[in-house]
């Protein structure tokens, strides 16, 4: 038995319902929507992070603002804007070119070119492209003048620059040299004083001066030592020769004489400008 008004009511709790429901479909259906589109949007973002990589110097590109010029850096970065222009955005410490010599800097690429903040400098990287060092001795005296001494002992040679029979060494980079010499001269008994003098030559050139003199009426060991730093160019050669001598006098052997040398800073060169 129905009552009075029961059809209407359970129609309009039906019509109720299913506009409820329609309501909720709608709703599921726009986050849905809204939730395809964020992942699309997300998975475009995560393919451009993986394919924002730092491009080759010999192709990076970036197009002016009005002229849509191309612009390419051709040539080793010296700045954070050649860096820039390469494509890195990322803040933090990267290595440039100097002036014959490796700066490290720090780009802050949030910033424009303009700022001072954009590019702070660190300090230097030591750059080598080959090892060199050297220290050789002789065993046995030396008397002649005005040729570079040979060595018969080699305690060292990383890189083979020097060459002990000729007694001659060969920058194999341009960069900055030190050469250290240490040695024992051997002055006979004389009435008169006696003198010795070394030198250390750069391409037929005298650069510095070791000296030893005596006068006794015995004989005496006179110890000697120069030491310099050369900036040399590839292909330079350094030795050593005696410029005078005395009569009796001369350079002692038996592993007291000490001649060292060895690269401190290569001069990094670059063949193209950046434009």
């Amino acid at each position: 038995m129905d009552f009075p008004g029961t059809n209407s009511c359970n129609n309009q709790l039906a019509t109720i319902h299913y506009s409820y429901q329609d309501e909720i479909r709608e709703a599921l259906t726009s986050k849905v929507f809204e939730l395809e589109a964020k992942v699309q949007q997300q998975q475009m973002l995560l393919d451009a992070l993986q394919n924002a990589k730092p491009r080759s110097h010999y192709q990076s590109v970036v197009n002016g603002d009005n002229d849509n010029k191309s612009r390419a850096v051709s040539a080793m970065p010296a700045s954070c804007a050649d860096l820039q222009v390469m494509g890195y955005d990322l803040n933090g410490f990267y290595s440039v070119m100097g002036v014959g010599k490796m700066n490290s800097v720090y780009c802050d690429f949030t910033k424009p070119s303009s700022e001072s903040g954009f590019q702070q400098l660190i300090g230097f990287t030591e750059i080598k492209s080959v090892s060199t060092a050297f220290y050789v001795q002789r065993s046995s005296s030396f008397t002649q003048i005005n040729t570079p001494i040979p060595f018969q002992v080699e305690r060292l040679n990383v890189g083979g620059a020097m060459n002990l029979t000729s007694g001659i060494f060969t920058a194999p980079v341009t960069g900055s040299y030190f050469f250290c010499l240490s040695g024992t001269a051997y002055i006979s008994e004389s009435t008169s004083r006696l003198v010795f003098t070394i030198s250390l030559y750069m391409n037929d050139n005298p650069i510095a001066y070791g000296y030893a003199d005596e006068m006794s009426t015995e004989y005496q060991y006179e110890t000697f030592s120069l030491q310099s730093t050369l900036h040399l160019m590839k292909g330079d050669q350094v030795w050593l020769q005696i410029s005078s001598i005395g009569t009796g006098v001369y350079l002692y052997g038996g592993l007291f004489t000490h001649f060292n040398g060895w690269l401190l800073q290569e001069d990094i060169f670059q063949s193209t400008n950046i434009k």
